[in-house]
């Protein structure tokens, strides 16, 4: 006999929807829930089953083989009626499934206990069940660990709604920051067509990039989606081409291929270094508009990843690092846990070399 819907089936199925779970990959954590529900029961068949509309989905499956199946077949909507564990000693005596396709024909299952997954607004949204092929029934501790074991489900899901949810809400906040930074960096654009003397220009040419390069980073993050790693390459060559806007068309700014995805705050770091850097090499490695060239690359060992930003100037004196931009890469480096290393080439060029541990995945 097919269940009757849950009477308050429309708010069930909204609710069960706001956790985005249906059709998702298999998540190791329920299965291990189910593995153990299967053990402490003693039962070949295993469940965490989500009633949805027109179906029951399981969200892990031990012992049965079957992804989902139709209401038709389903004992777990029968279960989500009840507030407690539901328990079918021997199906075939039970008018509820004596004509199921399951219990009469194959798999021939003839024992079922379920327990409800109730959320904190207080609806059922499937159950963790275990199912057997002879009638039986629970022992008392049986029934309190799949009672146990079944909020252990439900914390889960709640868990893993509210940070999707927050995902969401971060994504957003890049999104306004973002706007409100480039805001700052067009107004700090408009003051300096106004300024007069060449240093307030390049004070606030300076200030703009810097802002421009975190706002690259905030868009880089709303577009990646819930995924919590930035692509560094991409996001560098974003950050590459702003600061060639922001350059004298006699230097070039060339980003050799970057393979890596970090975390938001070591692309932050590294973003901020290059910006210093590249406004250091302007400054002082190219004299009286001579044409020049600043290569940023990325090297990988095995322990290390090595961040280095070179450029082909004349190349300069500790003196003539500007102390606020030296103190800004010293803090970015510092907050990496990396290693700064001032480097001279035999050309007469200029650079930086910044190993990082070991915290990036290809």
């Amino acid at each position: 006999m097919r269940a009757d819907e849950h009477p308050q089936e429309s708010k069930r199925l909204e609710e069960l929807a706001s956790y985005d779970i249906l059709d998702t990959p298999q998540d190791v954590a329920f299965d291990d829930i189910v593995g153990l529900a299967t053990r402490i029961c003693e039962a070949p068949v295993g469940l965490i089953s989500l009633v949805a509309e027109g179906r029951q989905w399981f969200k892990s499956e031990q012992g049965l083989g079957e992804p989902e199946t139709d209401l038709d077949r389903s004992i777990c909507a029968h279960a989500i009626q009840q507030s407690d564990i539901f328990e079918i000693p021997d199906t075939l005596k039970d008018e509820r499934t004596l004509d199921n396709p399951i219990c009469v024909g194959d798999p021939n299952l003839r024992f079922y206990a379920g327990a409800p997954l109730i959320t904190s607004s207080g609806l059922p949204l499937g159950t963790l069940c275990i199912l057997d092929y002879k009638p039986r029934t629970l022992t008392d501790l049986q029934k309190t660990t799949l009672r146990i074991l079944a909020d252990q489900v439900v914390a889960r899901m709640e868990g893993k709604r509210a940070l999707r949810l927050a995902e969401v809400q971060q994504k957003e906040v890049d999104h306004r920051v973002k706007n409100s930074l480039q805001s700052i960096a067009s107004y700090a654009r408009l003051l300096g067509l106004d300024a007069k003397e060449e240093e307030t220009k390049l004070a606030l040419s300076t200030l703009r990039s810097r802002i421009e390069t975190v706002a690259a980073l905030h868009e880089a993050l709303y577009q990646s989606g819930t995924d919590s790693l930035i692509d560094l390459g991409n996001y560098l060559s974003r950050v590459t081409r702003l600061l060639q806007n922001n350059t004298p068309d006699n230097i070039r700014i060339k980003l050799d291929p970057v393979k890596a995805r970090v975390h938001s705050r070591t692309a932050t770091a590294c973003a901020v270094i290059l910006n210093e850097v590249v406004a250091n090499a302007v400054k002082h490695a190219f004299p009286d508009g001579q044409d020049g060239e600043v290569t940023i690359r990325c090297e990988r060992d095995a322990d290390d990843y090595r961040l280095v930003c070179i450029d082909n100037g004349v190349g300069m004196d500790d003196e003539a690092t500007p102390g606020l931009g030296l103190r800004i890469i010293d803090s970015a480096v510092n907050q990496l846990g990396g290693e700064l290393e001032r480097l001279t080439l035999d050309t007469g060029g200029h650079g930086i070399a910044i190993t990082l541990p070991m915290t990036v995945d290809d």
